[in-house]
C-alpha cells in the first residue's frame, strides 16, 4: 500500500493528483485522465486512480507507473528517496518506520526530472479550511520556551509575539478528530494569508529530534501549498529572503524585513513572485549546496523577472566551507548558527549585505528579450518598456486616433483597426519567458502615445479623397494617387477605378430601370449613392426605401453595403443610437443602413443631427466620452413610409422616399436568385455610375426633380397631417379670400369625422392651419352687427368669401 494511501483519504489524492498533471477529463470520475507529465504530448494517455493510488501512462514507449509519492517527487524535481521525505514532509505525514526511505514494495519511478505540469486546481483545493479555530486552541508558549527560544535560537520576544507562536497543544488524528498532546513538544508557528486567516500552522521542534524525524512540518492533510511568511514583506529595503521559518524568526529579531517560504516550489506562482516585485531583495539561503542549488537554480530566476535588485548572501569560510570551495551538500549552517553559534551582530550582516555580489538578472533573462532590458545604478538590471515599444513601432506600423483611443494598423492600403490586445501579444511574444502583464501593459501604453496621430490632423481628414483598392481618389477632380499612410485613411472602397475602361455596369441599369422604373427617380438613387461616398453631409438627406416586399429593395442595400464596404458600413438600429456606445458605431462610418423604421426613429433628435451632421457625443467601451460630427449617410428600407408627428418642413425636406414598383412572387420566371452575386461582378463599374451622380449632384447643387418623387412627399405630408389634407381637399388659398374661424373649425371636424382621423382641439388646429398655410392674417370684421373673428389668406370650397 502507498504512503499516501494509507495517510491521505481519496479526495485529498485527488487534489494532489491534480496538480502534479494536466487533467483532461474524469476530474471526479475513478480514473484522472490528462498529459503524462513524464514524457511530451499533445493527445492524453495518462491516468491516475484516486481509490487505488496508482497511476500508468498507456504511452507504448514511456509506460511510466507508479503511485501518488513518486508522482508528487516527479512533479516537483525530486529524486525518488528524496521525493518520498519531501511528500511526507510536506503533507504531515509522520513515516514512521519507514525512515526516510520509501517501502522496498514500492520501487522508485524511472525517468529523467521535469517541471510540472500543474493543472488548475479548483478553489476548494487551492483553499482547504480555516484553522483559525484550531490555531484558538493552542496554548501560549510557555516563559521556559521563550527564554530557550532567544538563547538558543536568537528570537525576540517581541517577534514571538508579533508572529503569534503558539505551543501545540493538539493534534489532528487520523480520522480527522483534533486530539490533545500529553507532552507538547513543538512550537505552533501560523501562517496567514493577507486577510488575517490561518491557512496552515507549521510545527517546529527546536530540539531532541529523533531519527527520521522531522524539524519541521504542516499542520495535516492537504496544507502543504508554499505560502509567503509573512504573507508579504513591508516596505523596508532590502527584503530578506530566508530558507526556512526558524532563520526568518531570527533575521526579524535582528530588526531584519525577513521573510521567508512554508516550502521550496520549483515553480512560482505569479502571485508568489509578485510580492517581490519592484524590491531590493537579499537570498540568505543555507550554507550548503542545497541551499546554493535552490537559490540559483529556482529562486533566482523567479525573482530576476520582478526584482529591482537581486544579491546573494556569501557566508564566512567558518560555516563550513571545505577546502576544495565546496560547501556540505546538505544540512549546513544557516543565519541563525551567525547570530547564534558564531556570535556575529547587526553590523556583521549588514556588512555582508553590503558586501554580497548582486547576482546577474540578465543571464536569467531569455535571450531573446535582452534588447529589453538594461544595467543601471548598482549594477541593477531593469525591464525599458520604451525600447520594447520602439522595437514594436519599428515591425508594426501603428496608429492611435487620440480623440477615441483607437489602435490602428497600416496593412499596405489604409489604416484598419487593431485591438490593443494585439500591440499586448506582441510584446509577450517579442518578451518570450520574460512575459508578464505588467510589461505588456507598460509597452502597449508606450506604443499608444509614441504612435498618436500628429497635432491637427485626424483620420480620414482629407475630405474630397477617398480609398480604393488602386490608390487614393480625389472625387472631384478624379485624380488618382498612391496609397499613402499620409492620408490616414480608415477604410477602402472595394472597388479598382479606371476611367479607361469599357465595362458598363448593364445589369445593374437593368435592375434599376426593372424595379425603379422612372428614369428621375433612378437619377436621384444615383446621385445618393455618390453622395454616400463622400465624408460631409452637405445635402442633409436620407434615403428611405420603400415598397411592398419582394420587390428589389434587399439588394440594393446589399450592393450599397458592398460598394461602400463592409467595415465602413453599420446597422444600428435608431433605438439603439440612445446608448452612447452602440452610438459610437456611426464614427467614421460612411452609411448607417437600417430596416427597423418607425416614428420614433424619424422624431429622434438623432435623426436631425446625424442627417445634418451636427455633433453628437459618444463613447467605446472602457473608453472616455467623445464628441464627433457623423458624416453617416441613414438607409432605411420598408413597405411603406413612416408615420410621424413632426410636420414640418424641415423634416420633411431630410426625406428622398425611393419606390420599388416590380414585385417579384414566388414562382415567377423572372426573378434571379443569383442576381446579387451578378451584380457584385460589376462593382467597380457602379462605382464609376455613382461617380456621375455625384458629379450632377454637386453641380445641380440639388437632387434632381422627379415629379414621381414631388407627388409621393404630396401624399407622405397629407397622411401624417389632416390638418395639411383639409386645406387641400376642402379650402381655396389666397390673399383675396377670408373665413370665418368657427365656420372653419366647424367644417373641420366634420371632414375628420368622414375620413376617420383624430380631431385637434380648437387651438392645436389653428396653431396647425397657420404651420401649413403661410401669411395667414386674423382679422375681425363686423357680422350682422357685431365683431366676428376671421382668417383672411383662405376660405372654405363654395363659402370663398372675397373681400
Amino acid at each position: 500500500m502507498g504512503i499516501a494511501k494509507e495517510h491521505l483519504d481519496e479526495q485529498q489524492r485527488r487534489a494532489i493528483a491534480q496538480a502534479c498533471f494536466t487533467v483532461k477529463s474524469g476530474w471526479d470520475a475513478d480514473e484522472m485522465i490528462g498529459l503524462c507529465p513524464f514524457h511530451d504530448e499533445k493527445n492524453p494517455s495518462f491516468s491516475y486512480n484516486p481509490e487505488k493510488d496508482l497511476f500508468h501512462c498507456l504511452a507504448g514507449h514511456c509506460g511510466v507507473s507508479g503511485d501518488l509519492a513518486d508522482l508528487w517527487a516527479h512533479a516537483n524535481g525530486y529524486g525518488a528517496d528524496d521525493g518520498f521525505k519531501a511528500f511526507c514532509d510536506e503533507f504531515g505525514i509522520d513515516r514512521g518506520g519507514h525512515g526516510g526511505k520509501r517501502d522496498p514494495g514500492h520501487p522508485p519511478v524511472p525517468g529523467t526530472r521535469k517541471k510540472a505540469k500543474a493543472a488548475a486546481k479548483t478553489k476548494q483545493q487551492e483553499d482547504p479550511p480555516y484553522l483559525d479555530d484550531v490555531y484558538a486552541m493552542l496554548g501560549d508558549l510557555p516563559e521556559t520556551w521563550i527564554k530557550y527560544l532567544e538563547r538558543k535560537r536568537g528570537w525576540s520576544r517581541d517577534v514571538m509575539q508579533a508572529l503569534g507562536l503558539r505551543l501545540q497543544t493538539h493534534y489532528q488524528a487520523k480520522t480527522g478528530e483534533i486530539k490533545k498532546i500529553r507532552h507538547p513538544e513543538r512550537v505552533a508557528i501560523p501562517v496567514p494569508d493577507e486577510d488575517g486567516h490561518v491557512r496552515n500552522i507549521r510545527l517546529y521542534k527546536p530540539e531532541g529530534l529523533k531519527e527520521g524525524e522531522s524539524k519541521i512540518f504542516s499542520w495535516g492533510k492537504a496544507y502543504g501549498e508554499a505560502r509567503l511568511l509573512p504573507p508579504a514583506p513591508d516596505d523596508r529595503s532590502p527584503v530578506l529572503l530566508c530558507e526556512g521559518e526558524p532563520d526568518m524568526i531570527c533575521a526579524r529579531s535582528q530588526g531584519f524585513n525577513a521573510i521567508t517560504q512554508t516550502g521550496k516550489p520549483k515553480k512560482w506562482s505569479r502571485e508568489h513572485a509578485g510580492k517581490f516585485e519592484g524590491r531590493d531583495v537579499v537570498m540568505a539561503y543555507d550554507g550548503d549546496q542545497a541551499g546554493e542549488q535552490y537559490a540559483n537554480v529556482y529562486a533566482a530566476p523567479h525573482l530576476a523577472k520582478v526584482v529591482r535588485s537581486l544579491k546573494t548572501i556569501e557566508w564566512p569560510e567558518e560555516m563550513g566551507r571545505r577546502v576544495d570551495g565546496t560547501w556540505p551538500e546538505d544540512h549546513g549552517e544557516d543565519l541563525t548558527d551567525f547570530f547564534v553559534k558564531h556570535r556575529k551582530n547587526v553590523d556583521d550582516f549588514w556588512q555582508r549585505i553590503s558586501d554580497a555580489q548582486p547576482v546577474d538578472i540578465l543571464k536569467h533573462v531569455s535571450a531573446q528579450a535582452l534588447e529589453f532590458f538594461e544595467r543601471g545604478l548598482n549594477d541593477r538590471v531593469s525591464f525599458k518598456p520604451r525600447r520594447l515599444a520602439e522595437k514594436i513601432l519599428s515591425e508594426h506600423q501603428l496608429l492611435t486616433d487620440p480623440e477615441t483611443g483607437l489602435f490602428y494598423r497600416w496593412n499596405g492600403r489604409y489604416w484598419e483597426q487593431y485591438h490593443e490586445d494585439h500591440v499586448k501579444a506582441l510584446a509577450l511574444r517579442y518578451l518570450g519567458g520574460e512575459s508578464q502583464k505588467s510589461r505588456a501593459e507598460d509597452a502597449a501604453y508606450q506604443v499608444r502615445i509614441l504612435s498618436t496621430l500628429p497635432h491637427g490632423r485626424a483620420v480620414n481628414d482629407f475630405k474630397d479623397w477617398v480609398c480604393v483598392r488602386n490608390g487614393m481618389l480625389n472625387l472631384e477632380t478624379l485624380e488618382l494617387k498612391p496609397h499613402h499612410p499620409e492620408y490616414y485613411a480608415t477604410y477602402e472602397l472595394n472597388v479598382i477605378y479606371d476611367p479607361d475602361s469599357s465595362r458598363r455596369c448593364d445589369r445593374w441599369l437593368d435592375y434599376l430601370k426593372t424595379n425603379i422604373q422612372t428614369p428621375g427617380v433612378i437619377a436621384q438613387a444615383q446621385e445618393f449613392v455618390g453622395y454616400c461616398l463622400t465624408k460631409d453631409v452637405l445635402f442633409a438627406k436620407c434615403l428611405i426605401l420603400i415598397g411592398p416586399g419582394s420587390d428589389g429593395k434587399s439588394v440594393f442595400l446589399k450592393i450599397l453595403r458592398e460598394l461602400i464596404g463592409h467595415e465602413n458600413t453599420t446597422s444600428v438600429s435608431f433605438a439603439d443610437l440612445e446608448d452612447q456606445f452602440l452610438r459610437s458605431s456611426l464614427y467614421q462610418k460612411a452609411i448607417n443602413i437600417s430596416t427597423e423604421i418607425g416614428s420614433r426613429a424619424m422624431e429622434s433628435p438623432y435623426f436631425k443631427a446625424i442627417t445634418s451632421g451636427d455633433p453628437i457625443n459618444a463613447a467605446f467601451k472602457h473608453k472616455n466620452t467623445f464628441t464627433f460630427t457623423p458624416h453617416c449617410k441613414l438607409v432605411f428600407a420598408s413597405n411603406k413610409l413612416p408615420r410621424v408627428l413632426d410636420n414640418s418642413d424641415g423634416y420633411f425636406r431630410r426625406v428622398l422616399p425611393i419606390q420599388f414598383k416590380r414585385q417579384f412572387f414566388e414562382g415567377d420566371a423572372n426573378t434571379d436568385p443569383h442576381l446579387f452575386e451578378k451584380l457584385k461582378g460589376e462593382l467597380s463599374e457602379i462605382f464609376s455610375w455613382a461617380l456621375v451622380g455625384l458629379h450632377r449632384l454637386w453641380k445641380q447643387g440639388r437632387f434632381t426633380e422627379s415629379r414621381e418623387t414631388d407627388e409621393l412627399m404630396l401624399g407622405y405630408k397629407r397622411l401624417n397631417n389632416p390638418v395639411l389634407c383639409f386645406v387641400d381637399d376642402m379650402c381655396h388659398v389666397g390673399q383675396e379670400h377670408q373665413e370665418s374661424k368657427k365656420e372653419m373649425y366647424k367644417k373641420y371636424k366634420e371632414y375628420c369625422n368622414a375620413g376617420g382621423y383624430k380631431i385637434l382641439s380648437r387651438e392645436n388646429f389653428f396653431r396647425e392651419l397657420y404651420t401649413a398655410v403661410n401669411n395667414l392674417q386674423m382679422i375681425r370684421p363686423r357680422v350682422n352687427g357685431t365683431r366676428e373673428q376671421f382668417l383672411k389668406g383662405i376660405a372654405l370650397n363654395g363659402f370663398a368669401n372675397e373681400e
